[in-house]
């Protein structure tokens, strides 16, 4: 399971690059979760994470800047994935359909490589949002009433001194 607090933590302290990287973090947990539920039999399972893979991929085609001549070699590669993708979404075929998935994973971990990279240099930008906003520990309390207990002990909040 994807721990969702964990991301939304990151994604309030990350750089644009780094939203990159926790996207593509995100599309490689869900394809493995895919990969999971294939093995276990789960067909539905199996297509909810496909599902959210697939739109994790197409958020990345709907952020190209394709004023910069690299971005049509990004696209190229998205795409490709995304429709790898939707050849297996509702495949019958299990080999085929963990073939497919095995292969985008390969583009993603490599296209992550890369854009790991980027965000440990650009590290010094300040986050997306402007300014971090504080984090703060202490309780809080869910939908089901019981409390959570979060801490922010990342002390590092991308910031160069």
């Amino acid at each position: 399971m994807i721990d969702k607090s964990a991301y939304m933590l990151r994604i309030s302290q990350a750089s644009p690059a780094g939203l990159v990287v926790i996207n593509f973090e995100l599309i490689m947990d869900f394809l493995n979760a895919a990969l999971s539920s294939l093995a276990e039999g789960e067909r539905e399972g199996f297509r909810v994470n496909v599902q959210k893979a697939k739109d994790g991929i197409d958020q990345l085609i709907q952020s190209l800047n394709f004023d910069i001549p690299i971005s049509q070699d990004f696209y190229e590669i998205y795409n490709y994935s995304y429709k790898l993708l939707c050849d297996v979404h509702f495949s019958s075929d299990s080999e085929a359909a963990c073939a497919a998935i095995k292969e985008v994973a390969e583009h993603m971990e490599m296209l992550l490589v890369g854009w790991r990279d980027a965000a440990e240099k650009s590290a010094h930008v300040p986050p997306a949002s402007g300014e971090a906003p504080k984090v703060y520990t202490g309780l809080t309390y869910g939908r089901d009433g019981q409390a959570n207990e979060y801490i922010d002990e990342n002390k590092d909040r991308g910031y160069m001194a």
